[in-house]
């Protein structure tokens, strides 16, 4: 990955960021100086056990656990409330039906409401549920051991993989799933009569996998510390090496004209702009000492939630590099495990590894652009 100039100082804490949901006074209460948003406008909660992924569902968020509990709200969350769901750690989620659809390593697949779980799958053999994915028509993936299984229309279809799947997402618009495993990317096309598929391929154990939200680019998180992509139209590929850590979490702006990545000591933020990243060099901003280990773009405005490896919650833009803190780290803090934004952009969510939980409510403010 290229190496870029640091950016320029940010702005003091309960500042202004231009053209943000967030004026100077917030609610009546501004911060002073040094004082992260969330103390004013937030609320947090121990859950008791690692998050392990955070999800805004229905009117609310869904955190789930490695106790196997989830744990959903529309604004504080009780712990007392969690649903038990698994036998074990959750190992994937993604927002399903008004609640969640998570995988465990008990071999179940199962949606949960704040009403109960209800089993969907559970595998013969108790092999983990490794990757979920949903999409709006109630359509839903899952991949255990080297199979994904499809469940559409109320028929469930199966493909045969080269080896475990480390990431499923359906494409925004079209009839289209793709995988990441090892060795590349396949796009199943769920429309053909007969399972038709595509291989995208380069070397490596591919995880999270992405699409942008025109769906002319397909991009991996991988093992080996690099982000990988593919053109659609060409299938010409393109490598993001170079990160110090791994680059577990990927975001695109709503235009898909940035996608910010974690992985490095400051957010990594690729153009898509034209023909895409193809020989252009990132924006790197909200540098600190501290690995960046979780991000999620505001789902309107152009500016990024980032998470830390402290347990810091950042918000920054990439137009001038100015940013906010939301939360502090607090003693022996554990790294952000999970970001979410409500879909109209005025809560914030956001999980740690140490099992914190928290909400933090901008509804009051308005404001904000789109």
């Amino acid at each position: 990955m290229p190496r870029m100039p640091q950016p320029p100082g940010s702005i003091p804490p309960g500042s202004k960021l231009p053209g943000s949901p967030l004026p100077s006074k917030l609610a009546g209460a501004a911060p002073r100086a040094g004082e992260p948003v969330a103390d004013v406008l937030g609320a947090e909660v121990n859950l008791g056990a690692p998050v392990t992924a955070v999800l805004a569902t229905g009117e609310g968020f869904c955190f789930t656990t490695g106790d196997g509990r989830v744990h959903i709200g529309a604004g504080a969350i009780d712990p007392s409330k969690g649903v038990a769901a698994h036998a074990g750690a959750i190992l994937s989620a993604a927002a399903h039906d008004g609640g969640v659809l998570t995988g465990g390593d008990d071999g179940r697949l199962v949606h949960v409401t704040a009403g109960g779980a209800v089993e969907i799958w559970r595998s013969t053999q108790r092999r983990w549920v490794d990757c979920v994915s949903a999409r709006a028509d109630s359509a839903i993936a899952w991949a255990s051991g080297k199979v994904v299984y499809l469940k559409i229309d109320g028929e469930t279809r199966e493909l045969a993989i080269p080896s475990a799947a480390g990431g499923l997402a359906f494409a925004p618009t079209s009839n289209r799933l793709a995988i990441g495993h090892y060795g590349g990317a396949t796009v199943w096309n769920l429309a053909a009569a007969e399972d038709t598929t595509q291989l995208f391929a380069w070397k490596g154990s591919h995880l999270e996998t992405l699409w942008s939200p025109d769906e002319k680019y397909l991009v991996t998180a991988m093992q080996e510390g690099a982000v990988h992509g593919w053109r659609l139209a060409d299938a010409s590929d393109f490598a993001m090496r170079g990160y110090p850590g791994k680059p577990r979490s990927l975001s695109f702006t709503r235009k898909g004209d940035w996608m910010a990545t974690s992985g490095a000591f400051e957010a990594v933020a690729w153009p898509f702009v034209g023909k895409g990243p193809m020989g252009k060099t990132p924006e790197q901003i909200a540098r600190r000492t501290y690995q960046v280990t979780a991000v999620a773009f505001h789902p309107l405005n152009p500016y990024l939630a980032t998470g830390y490896q402290d347990g810091v919650v950042l918000l920054a833009r990439i137009e001038d590099r100015k940013e906010l803190m939301v939360r502090r780290s607090i003693a022996d803090g554990a790294a952000v495990s999970g970001l979410a934004w409500a879909p109209d952009g005025k809560r914030l969510a956001y999980g740690t590894e140490d099992g914190r939980a928290g909400v933090v409510d901008f509804s009051s403010v308005g404001g904000g652009r789109t």
